[in-house]
């Protein structure tokens, strides 16, 4: 696990926070980026001020901002790499934390600073010297004395070269706002059970050396199936895992089960019932259900067809690792045209943790006991299919090469 270590910013007042849900102080309106080969500022728009970490990683070389309490308004996207910042992205950290990583192509010293925005707050974050100036929001700007924070570098105790990123799992709570899902006899709601889970599945992930989740959702709102999606892909994720919980009209029936998308039809009629169920989860929420999406129409081809079946073999171990927290329903991966699971780009599993329509199964789902059991199992399947199929650049992708290469070397010196 990364020690970080780092000096807190300043803390403004909280204005019109009850606008915003009670989980979340402050909104990201805008994001604006200058940058040249040996300097950059970064001007993001908040709706209030809140307390920000700023800290350095290296290897290779960055900059984490983390905003408590802040989430990310609809539209606002990561600006294009330019200069000497090659990529900036956004995450979602526990206890609705908004990370914002910027990556660079050397390492350059970084301070931050507050100022009066229009109707806000704006923190400005330079690195080196810059000599271009950022364009900032509409309306006076007063600036704020106060003590630049700058932060320590962060040595990543398990990133020992370069080459050597986390690998990304998009972590999916299923349903949410409007849209309950299930209800179980008890009264037990879908959509919270999801979340509890999908908490504890990236709290899990999380303290994994080598391994990072970002949360689609991280309260209780509605999202449309194909935001799901973006929101992995702006994240950049290795992986996709949508966390649900079945239910079904039999009381008696219970088990988990792991579906992956299906381009040839569903492997039973009952997967094609659930797929058809939670592809109207969008109806809740008065969207459109238009397969295609705002992604554009997914091209069932070669390469899908090579997503696909890494998102099996994901699939496959994740199934093998619930065997050990209960019944499993089907002992096979199932596959469905879930829309959810239709990313073009990274390999997507949804995982049925239990059926809530069980009154048994209902109330081990509300125990934090056993949704730590299931995230436990869900988190050691994913990190079995990131050791057996590492992605290019990563901690596991170096480990592999090590362990082939002291295979080999031990092979050659065999008599």
């Amino acid at each position: 696990m990364i020690k970080k270590v780092f000096r807190w910013g300043f803390t403004a007042t909280l204005v019109g926070a009850a606008a915003l849900s009670p989980a979340f102080a402050s909104e990201l309106r805008g994001i604006g980026l200058s940058s040249m080969a040996d300097s950059a500022q970064l001007t993001l728009d908040l709706s209030d001020g809140t307390k920000q970490s700023l800290f350095t990683l290296d290897h290779p070389d960055r900059i984490v901002i983390d905003l408590p309490h802040t989430e990310r308004m609809h539209g606002v996207h990561a600006p294009a790499s330019t200069g000497v910042v090659t990529a900036v992205r956004f995450g979602t950290q526990p206890h609705g934390t908004l990370r914002i990583v910027m990556e660079l192509r050397s390492a350059l010293p970084v301070h931050s600073s507050w100022s009066t925005g229009a109707g806000g707050r704006e923190l400005t974050v330079t690195l080196g010297e810059p000599t271009v100036a950022v364009a900032q929001a509409a309306g006076p700007k007063q600036a704020v004395s106060l003590q630049a924070t700058s932060p320590k570098t962060v040595h990543a105790v398990h990133a020992p070269g370069e080459g050597d990123r986390d690998v990304i799992v998009a972590v999916d709570a299923g349903h949410g706002g409007v849209d309950p899902g299930a209800i179980g006899h008890g009264g037990t709601r879908e959509k919270d059970i999801t979340l509890a889970i999908a908490r504890a599945l990236a709290e899990r992930i999380n303290a994994e050396p080598g391994m990072h989740a970002v949360l689609t959702r991280n309260r209780d709102e509605f999202v449309e199936l194909w935001d799901r999606i973006a929101r992995a892909r702006a994240a950049h994720a290795d992986l996709f895992v949508s966390v649900h919980a079945d239910s079904i009209r039999d009381r008696s029936i219970s088990g988990a089960s792991v579906y992956v998308l299906s381009v040839h039809g569903a492997s039973s009629e009952a997967a094609k019932m659930l797929a058809d169920r939670e592809n109207a989860a969008d109806l809740m929420g008065g969207i459109a259900l238009d397969d295609k999406g705002p992604l554009g129409a997914v091209l069932i081809d070669a390469a899908q067809d090579q997503i696909v079946g890494q998102s099996a073999s994901a699939a496959e171990r994740v199934m093998s690792a619930l065997e050990g927290v209960g019944e499993i329903r089907k002992a096979q991966v199932q596959r469905a045209g879930f829309v959810v699971l239709k990313s073009p780009a990274i390999p997507s599993m949804l995982v049925e943790t239990a059926y809530i329509s069980n009154p048994g199964e209902e109330r081990r789902l509300r125990s934090t006991e056993q949704q730590a059991r299931l995230a436990e199992a869900i988190a050691t399947g994913v990190r079995s299919y990131f050791v057996q199929y590492p992605p290019d650049g990563t901690r596991f992708k170096q480990e592999r090469r090590s362990t082939l290469a002291s295979s080999a070397g031990a092979a050659a010196g065999s008599p």
